[in-house]
């Protein structure tokens, strides 16, 4: 049985896994005869399928009565606090496949029905699409309605001009629908076509979060509207420059040059990718001054920016495009730009100035600049991240750290956050321009009698100080971070040529700079590939002690088939406070218990049971007597719902 979508590496659209526990009781026969009366050979068969998510420290139960032929669970999760109908209607009318990660966000803001509201009120055309962008926002901050609103029309309305796109629409039955991109390109003279993954679909066009800033309306528009139907006098239109391209991409790899001319473009690479590039580079023609602005609207009406401001309005511009992108991060070194996908991910950049840019050259940092990086990751729309240093350094140039955290029992700790830093330079501009505007302020607030000669020369002085305050400075930067999975494990692929000062934190994880529960430090002065162990002072769960049994009967057949998934939620530790989801391995305790058994089990007292396995899937079967069984299905971890 197979529910969209499925796949692991689903990034967090993720994770849908069907979990199915066939119980079949016959009185007679597991097989029946084919000769004698049907009502006395008949097999009686009871089917549950459920997709599970199980809290921390927790457990979910299934309670099979066979003389009442009765299934009984346990009440899970969030369902307890989504008691309006609304709310229930907009999760029934939304895919199957976003039901749980929907019914999380609902739990998490005090304004769900509003929410709800915009699903019921959608077509289901769109359903798919605003769902989503509730669901996998940050925890608990989602956008304003009317803004995920307007993104998702403003998507099929941008599709409307494009040649080299089309969104696509699925309905496979049973509530799983969904939609993706079906996109041109041409390669070796040829054209052809091709589907992106849904996941990638939504995570990188659809999420109206680039990163780290607020979606907001700005000159009273969303940057999905505003960068396409927008230019100021003296720069290019994206809509018009869009219009009459029949390809993506043409999968060629190379470098832009200089102050280029459209002529150049379309006679070298007539695609979406290189027009949008064009684009970029003429509208923000010139190095940043000012306030450095993290809105793309703001960014594209100020044309001017330095790496950080040609991410942003890069990637908004692509999404717009319907060209799926992601912010790529190398703080460590100082230095961003974004991806594409076109069955897979690509490096791309425009230098400031209008300088140029790189198509799919991911080795120019390291091989062409000659930086030594330390460690690059992707920043999502939940501001959540995922490591990609692989992509841009080779394995001879990397090594890999690995880190295992465990607590006084030797049991793995599951959350434990590392971070990685590195001695670099922080741009503090942002430090200047604050302090200015909050003189201004402070200036413009002041009563004219008050603003006398003396104090005059003191705004003057203050201003001039911090007119002095340097651009950057050098400090220990954040280079990139993870959380320990449910093995107490994480990793890191580091580039070679940088010492690293690692930072691991657990319990109570607020900024890195800010003591957690328990803190620990390692210092890497000469980067090999090394295991590191860290042990907390602190102890968890262990395995409940339990007894296996023999069957002591026949006449019940169980068929376990289930898989497991995990997540955690993490605030992020940079500049913003939004909590992400990180997906990982699952891994569950699953036992098969009477009813006796099962009530010392829940008193802490040692029980007998008929399996116990600590799995991260199972398909088996298991016989048994006609009477109570309890299947439990018991997450140990301490940071990471289990989903099942």
């Amino acid at each position: 049985m197979r529910i969209f979508p499925c796949t692991h590496d689903m990034h967090g659209v993720a994770s849908v896994i069907i979990s199915t526990i066939l119980l079949a009781s016959s009185l007679l026969t597991l097989f029946p005869p084919i000769h004698g009366k049907m009502e006395e050979n008949m097999e009686r068969i009871l089917v549950v399928s459920k997709t599970v998510d199980i809290l921390p420290q927790s457990h979910y139960y299934i309670k099979f009565d066979p003389k009442k032929f009765r299934v009984e669970e346990k009440t899970v999760n969030f369902s307890g606090k989504i008691s309006s109908e609304t709310i229930k209607k907009a999760l029934i009318k939304s895919p199957s496949w976003l039901r749980k990660d929907l019914l999380r966000q609902f739990s998490h803001v005090d304004n769900a029905e509003e929410y709800a509201n915009l699903i019921l009120g959608m077509s289901k055309r769109y359903t798919d699409e605003v769902a989503f962008s509730i669901a996998f926002s940050p925890l608990g901050d989602v956008p304003p309605v009317n803004l995920l609103r307007d993104n998702v029309l403003q998507l099929y309305e941008i599709d409307k001009y494009l040649k080299y796109v089309d969104i696509v629409d699925y309905d496979e039955g049973n509530g799983n629908f969904y939609s993706t991109l079906r996109y041109r390109i041409i390669e070796n003279g040829e054209e052809r076509e091709f589907e992106c993954p849904p996941y990638i679909y939504y995570w990188y066009v659809v999420h109206p979060e680039i990163a780290s800033e607020d979606p907001s309306y700005i000159y009273d528009s969303f940057w999905r509207s505003y960068l396409f139907n927008h230019n100021d006098i003296g720069y290019p239109l994206l809509k018009e420059k869009l219009s009459n391209i029949s390809y993506m991409w043409d999968r060629e790899s190379y470098l832009q040059p200089s102050k280029r001319t459209w002529k150049w473009s379309m006679e070298n690479h007539p695609t979406a990718i290189e027009a949008v590039s064009y684009w970029i580079g003429k509208t923000i023609p010139i190095g940043a001054y000012g306030d450095r602005p993290n809105q793309p609207n703001v960014i594209a009406h100020e044309h001017n920016g330095w790496c950080g401001e040609l991410q942003k309005i890069a990637v908004a511009a692509l999404r717009t495009a319907l060209i799926p992108s992601v912010s790529i991060c190398d703080i460590g070194e100082d230095h961003v730009w974004r991806e594409f996908f076109e069955r897979g991910w690509h490096q791309n950049d425009n230098w400031w100035n209008d300088a140029g840019g790189a198509v799919d050259m991911p080795d120019i940092y390291v091989y062409g600049w000659g930086k030594n990086i330390s460690g690059i990751f992707a920043w999502r729309g939940d501001n959540s991240i995922y490591e990609v240093t692989s992509r841009y350094i080779h394995p001879k140039d990397r090594v890999r750290v690995r880190f295992v955290v465990r607590d006084l029992n030797d049991q793995p700790i599951d959350g434990a956050r590392v971070c990685v830093l590195v001695k670099g330079i922080c741009d503090i501009t942002w430090l200047r321009y604050g302090i200015m505007r909050i003189l201004e302020r402070v200036w413009d607030f002041l009563p004219d009698f008050l603003k006398g000669r003396i104090i005059q020369m003191i705004f003057d002085e203050i201003h001039s100080l911090c007119e002095r305050i340097p651009e950057s400075v050098e400090m220990p930067i954040q280079a990139i971070w993870n959380y320990t999975n449910l093995d107490g494990v994480c990793t890191f692929d580091l580039g070679v040529n940088r010492s690293y000062i690692f930072l691991i934190q657990y319990g109570n994880l607020r900024k890195p700079w800010l003591p957690a529960r328990h803190n620990d430090i390692r210092f890497m002065f000469k980067p090999e590939n090394r295991t590191l162990f860290i042990r907390f002072l602190t102890r968890g769960s262990t395995r409940e002690e339990h007894n296996l049994i023999s069957s002591d009967g026949d006449n019940l057949t169980l068929r376990i088939d289930f898989s497991t998934s995990s997540y955690q939620i993490h605030e992020n530790p940079l500049w913003v406070s939004d909590r992400g989801l990180y997906e990982k391995k699952g891994k569950i305790d699953f036992f098969v218990v009477d009813e006796s058994n099962f009530e010392k089990y829940v008193k802490g007292e040692p029980f007998d049971c008929y399996a116990y396995e600590e799995v991260e899937k199972i398909n088996a079967s298991l016989s048994l007597s006609s009477k109570s069984i309890y299947l439990v299905f018991r997450n140990r971890a301490r940071e990471s719902t289990v989903r099942v």
